[in-house]
């Protein structure tokens, strides 16, 4: 027989102030293992005290846990907490769906694990010259980077890399521009004034100043570009080994073009597009708020996308619209730089929030908590469970 109302409030707060003997915490413990939804409605029925009773889970979670040293586990709340569980979580708001139709408020309040991996300080750009130099650009100074044929490199206080011509005859060489996994993006102003911003885990190949009849870019990964008008020379993105070619004259829009994503997304800001993707498929011209997803047998367009998700990473957060674990996970991985794996199958949940990018991957693990799901960090590998 479990302890009632009364008795399980004084024992969560004599655990609370440090008094509770070792047979009150295990009272404390059994009774929540074994607590049905009605009788946990009961004891915390406003938000101070939903608030009060996860962080004494957590600590009695800790004690728990307390011969585990070598690794940070986070263990599932019951699953019967919420089909939209809405919590607030290092300054963002998040409902999680899961399996039925409860509702609940929670605030989750952080536990001190014993290992987590902070979310990137700085930005660790790499700039490959034609011929092969290498510059580290977070130890680079401001002021002149290097120099090639008719183009100085600049870094700006900001950290921003400018192409800027010295005046003489350009002779056409690539420079490649490399944000790595567990890097801030970074923004780069190419020779003809367009600018483009990177995510982490990508690339952009591009001439050190632009001839001809077009300005032709290659890239991995995201990007976001605002092209300098230009209608004699139209601007090309391209990653030709997946086929894909976006053309534009002026516009702002961006482009997710991962290894490992399902498909590509192209979306416009503002402006016109056309995406082609070889001769089998025909050409598509996006208007703007639109955005074309480009699998290997398909073109799709998708009107009224919404924007904040899609540059979401550019303004420093993680936005979410009933988005599934994977694809949380892939994002996720590019910017701490870990490894994700699944040992026992892909969890259903979805979830829909925001969280700032400065969040560790402790603080972005624990909205997996809400949702019953089980994360294991070791090293830089994240082991979900369902």
């Amino acid at each position: 027989m479990h302890p009632d109302k009364d008795a399980i409030q004084q024992l969560a707060r004599k655990y609370m102030d440090g008094v509770a003997s070792d047979e009150e915490i295990r009272l404390l413990h059994d009774w929540y293992d074994d607590v049905n939804p009605g009788e946990m409605e009961a004891v915390f029925t406003d938000s101070s005290e939903m608030q009060f009773g996860t962080d004494t889970w957590q600590r009695i979670q800790q004690q728990m846990n307390a011969e585990k040293l070598s690794r940070a586990k986070i263990r599932p709340l019951h699953r019967w907490w919420a089909a939209a569980a809405v919590l607030v979580l290092a300054g963002g708001l998040w409902a999680i769906q899961v399996h039925n139709n409860r509702h609940k408020s929670a605030t989750m309040v952080a536990s001190k694990p014993l290992h987590d991996i902070k979310a990137p300080a700085a930005n660790h750009a790499v700039l490959t010259l034609a011929g092969g130099r290498q510059i580290l650009l977070d130890s680079a100074g401001n002021g002149l980077v290097a120099s090639q044929t008719g183009m100085n490199i600049m870094k700006n206080d900001s950290g921003s890399i400018v192409y800027v011509g010295d005046g003489s005859q350009h002779d056409i060489q690539y420079n490649t521009l490399t944000i790595p996994a567990g890097s801030k993006p970074l923004s780069i102003a190419l020779s003809d004034g367009s600018r483009v911003w990177l995510n982490a885990a990508s690339s952009l190949t591009f001439p050190t100043a632009f001839s001809g009849k077009e300005r032709k870019v290659l890239i991995n990964g995201e990007g976001y570009f605002e092209v300098a008008t230009n209608s004699q020379a139209p601007f090309v993105v391209a990653r030709p080994d997946k086929g894909l070619q976006v053309q534009v004259l002026g516009t702002a829009f961006n482009v997710n073009a991962y290894d490992g994503e399902p498909d590509i997304r192209v979306t416009l800001i503002s402006g016109a597009v056309k995406i082609s993707r070889g001769a089998s498929q025909p050409a598509v011209t996006m208007a703007p708020g639109q955005q074309v997803r480009i699998s290997p047998t398909n073109m799709e367009v998708l009107k009224d996308v919404d924007m904040d998700v899609v540059m979401a990473w550019k303004d420093g957060l993680f936005v979410f619209d009933g988005t599934d674990i994977q694809v949380m996970m892939r994002q996720a991985a590019r910017w701490y730089n870990i490894t994700v794996k699944y040992p026992h199958g892909v969890p259903a949940e979805h979830f829909t929030g925001s969280l700032s990018r400065d969040a560790s991957l402790l603080e972005f693990l624990k909205i997996l908590d809400y949702s019953g799901v089980i994360a294991n960090i070791d090293g830089k590998t994240v082991f979900i469970n369902p």
